[in-house]
Order: structure tokens, then sequence, then C-alpha cells
């Protein structure tokens, strides 16, 4: 089972500045899917670490 937590811990870290979300919705489906399988590599890679 998959802990809940870890979801709330990251929605939490995700902040964005105005300039930040502009930037974010100029981006492609493809970029944006990018961006995300990177964060989730680094999230899963901290994870075990720990």
């Amino acid at each position: 089972m998959v802990d809940l937590t870890t979801y709330e811990k990251i929605n939490e870290d995700i902040k964005f500045t105005e300039e930040e979300t502009v930037e974010l919705l100029k981006l492609s489906e493809k970029e944006i899917l990018v961006l995300i399988l990177s964060e989730l590599k680094k999230i899963s890679e901290n994870t075990d670490k720990k």
C-alpha cells in the first residue's frame, strides 16, 4: 500500500510563482510529461535513500 503522507508532502512542496505558472502554461504536453517524470524520479531516488 502506498503511504499517502508522501503525496501530502509532495503537494505541499508544489508551489509556483506567477512567472513560473506562465512559463509552465507555455509548455507542450510532452514537455510537461518529461518534467513530471523527472520530478518523480528525483522523489523516488530521495525516498530510496531514506
